[in-house]
């Protein structure tokens, strides 16, 4: 627009007409003429203004509507209000799922004469009380509730406890037709009637109720009622809560408004979190989500897995996945250490003495109670235990040479007096049915942004043991290297059954803040994690609370231990799957868990889900079977043409003799006749292969084959590279 002003030489002619009006005196008229008045006009304009963006293209008003555009809009007004009213009783409104604007419009009145008022109405309903009686007529409670309200409303204004406002309320709903306009209208008029707060449609008055309900301040329709400042308060607008911040990750939908709930756990106080929830309602699916869209963001997360339910999201991140089992080839070793340890346990012999007091907890577990007395001849050979490698509290950095294992423990107990029944128990983890898990050396790396630990194939009785072990190995972990990660602990009331465990957890909760670490806990047996001495301080040390839905059994005690509302409680027991409450501190709102396409197949857990997607991939794998069978076929025909005539034919006579040097024109029993991921996946099946082309020769031994190909060594492919090598 500028650039054709100054094309046109508007704005300079504009310019100089105003500058000749600024130069005469203050008083007097400017001298300026009808075509210089005629040029400023059309100047004026051709300016283009905020009301030009905004105004609707056409207008038309009705009795009982406003017609913008293609928009149907009709404003409401309350006419009745109720003697009592509570707090919040129009958040219902506000979060209706609809196009809407709501005015409030409220007017100071002077006290003086309210005060005058009230007097004169007293003396009347005090008159009409004492006439009845006078008559003998049975007492009218209306009036005696009148007087009582006026008098009271006396007293508060007389203390300056309360004033005296003039308020107003105007609603203008909007829809795309008449008929969705008469069915919001119809749901509003119920919503609010139910609190006995009337309304009527403006008609005959939309303009002015279209206009009231505008930002202008402008009450055109004047319909106010008088209302102190307790009720006044009450009607609050803005009563939903938002949890939408401009960065972190999305969580969900509020319920309430249909906003986006989006935010970082570390910018609260800390980052640790709670999910609460019965079997099949979301859990695993709820964390599932946020550990995807955390990723993407740069956090490291780490889990630990009871049941296998992260085996697909790991694989589909390219993280660890470590299975845990009397049969796996991954081992931990509970006697590790830390590398480097930041703040105060960097000091000479902290950190072994912290590691000592780790394990105390973990054969506590392993060996049942024991006396004070083992406990100290315990304490004593686990020290003596780590002198064997040369670890002792004045070691300097203890991290960074050799731990003892398990094994090592079992000797010193053997030799040691009053050792001997312990070493016994725990021979059963070196010697017995549960020998290799917890004997061995570490050989499991954390160098993924993802990794899962999977204890399913654990039996019952060797679940808690892993799951503190593997917690104290992550904790070490977390405690070398400062890094932005959160650690996810599934069905956590297998910790909570054991007071050393339990203990341990809160430990590691209580301090994780200090490591930029957040926990998630999630469990369905809410009764065995808060009856546990260490289960409410583990809630009350966690910012955030994701309560999904619950049984009836189990609902009262989590609104006694979260101050849940009635309307609350409710939403817990009448959610459906993936639905909730979800707390961030004092702030409580309804949430949906939800998932795109892409993400749902991932993290999804329902086992029809799981079938379909593996028969899926199994279809797709035999497709590209058939296809790359097909190219390899096609292949193999045209290098036979290309390089001499064909093999012989199977069954046929004339078998070359075995010590023979294959010749390099003879096409499928060779690896340089097939391309070379052909080659390459011969080798990873077998060493050694029998051509197809002479089944009555019986394969020869490795040591036949060597001498043959070195006397005549053909070109190397990779594929025998690999299969030499091995």
């Amino acid at each position: 627009m500028l650039a054709i002003d100054e094309l046109l030489g508007l704005n300079r002619k504009a310019e100089a007409i105003l500058a000749k009006g600024l130069t005469v005196k203050e008083g007097e008229e400017a001298p300026l003429t009808s075509e210089e008045k005629e040029e400023l006009q059309h100047y004026e304009e051709g300016l283009q203004k905020v009301l030009d963006i905004i105004a609707p293209a056409a207008m038309e008003i009705r009795s009982n509507e406003v017609v913008l555009n293609d928009q149907h809009a009709r404003t409401l007004y309350v006419y009745n209000w109720p003697s009592y009213i509570y707090p919040n009783w129009l958040s219902q409104t506000i979060n209706m799922d609809a196009q809407m604007d709501i005015a409030q419009y409220i007017f100071p009145s002077s006290n003086k004469a309210i005060m005058r008022m009230l007097r004169k109405k007293v003396a009347e309903l005090r008159s009409s009380i004492r006439m009845l009686e006078q008559r003998g007529i049975v007492r009218d409670p209306t009036l005696e509730a009148a007087l009582q309200d006026a008098e009271e409303l006396r007293d508060l204004l007389a203390r300056g406890q309360e004033k005296l406002f003039q308020f107003g309320m105007y609603i203008t709903i909007y829809a795309d037709d008449e008929d969705r306009l008469k069915k919001l209208q119809t749901d509003i008029e119920s919503v609010l009637g139910g609190k006995l707060v009337l309304t009527k449609p403006a008609s005959f008055q939309m303009e002015h109720g279209f206009t009231s309900a505008l930002p202008l301040c402008l009450d055109e329709l004047e319909v106010n009622r008088n209302m102190n400042t307790g009720p006044l308060a009450t009607s609050f607008p803005f009563s939903s809560s938002d949890l939408t911040s401009d960065h972190g990750i999305l969580y969900g939908i509020n319920r309430h408004n249909q906003s986006l709930i989006i935010f970082d756990r570390f910018d609260l106080p800390n980052a640790n979190a709670n999910v609460f929830a019965i079997s099949g309602a979301g859990k695993s699916f709820t964390v599932k989500l946020e550990i995807l869209r955390s990723l993407m963001m740069g956090t490291e997360v780490l889990v630990v897995d009871p049941e296998n339910e992260y085996g697909e999201l790991c694989r589909t991140v390219g993280g660890t996945y470590v299975p845990l089992s009397l049969q796996s080839s991954f081992r931990v070793n509970p006697f590790d250490l830390p590398r480097a340890v930041r703040g105060e346990q960097a000091e000479t012999g902290e950190i072994l003495r912290a590691a000592v007091i780790n394990l105390h907890g973990l054969f506590k577990l392993m060996l049942g109670s024991i006396t004070p007395s083992e406990d100290g001849v315990l304490d004593k050979a686990i020290l003596d235990t780590y002198a064997l490698k040369g670890i002792m509290l004045e070691t300097p950095d203890p991290g960074a040479m050799e731990t003892p294992t398990l094994h090592d423990l079992v000797d010193v107990l053997l030799t040691t007096q009053g050792g001997e029944n312990m070493a016994m128990i725990l021979q059963k983890y070196t010697d017995g049915s549960f020998a290799g898990l917890f004997d061995k050396h570490t050989n499991v790396q954390l160098d993924k942004q993802l990794v899962v630990f999977q204890i399913r194939d654990l039996e019952e009785q060797l679940r808690p043991i892993a799951i503190y072990i593997v917690l104290n190995f992550l904790w070490n972990k977390v405690r070398s290297e400062l890094k932005k990660r959160f650690l996810v602990i599934d069905e956590a009331w297998n910790l909570m059954q054991f007071e050393d465990s339990a203990r341990f957890l809160y430990g590691i909760v209580k301090r994780a803040r200090k490591y930029y670490l957040g926990i998630t806990t999630i469990t369905q047996d809410v009764e065995d994690f808060v009856n546990s001495p260490y289960g409410k301080p583990i809630i009350t040390n966690s910012s955030l609370q994701v309560l999904l839905k619950q049984s009836a059994t189990a609902v009262d005690n989590l609104q006694k231990l979260f101050y849940l509302t009635e309307g609350e409680k409710y939403v817990l027991l009448n959610s459906g799957i993936g639905q909730g409450i979800f707390f961030t501190g004092n702030k409580h709102v309804a949430i949906e868990i939800v998932a795109s396409p892409a993400e749902s197949a991932v993290v999804t857990t329902k086992p029809e889900e799981m079938i379909a997607r593996r028969a899926a991939e199994v279809v797709k794998e035999r497709e590209e079977s058939i296809k790359m069978k097909k190219r390899l076929g096609l292949d193999t025909a045209a290098s036979s043409v290309a390089t001499g005539p064909p093999a012989p034919a199977e069954g046929s006579a004339a078998p070359a003799p075995a010590d023979a040097t294959p010749s390099p024109a003879t096409p499928a029993p060779s690896p340089e006749s097939t391309p070379p991921a052909a080659a390459q996946t011969t080798s990873e099946i077998s060493t050694v292969d029998t051509p197809a082309e002479t089944p009555a020769i019986p394969a020869p031994s490795a040591q036949a084959v060597e001498p043959a190909v070195e006397q005549t060594p053909p070109p190397a492919t990779e594929g025998e590279k690999t299969t030499d090598a091995e």
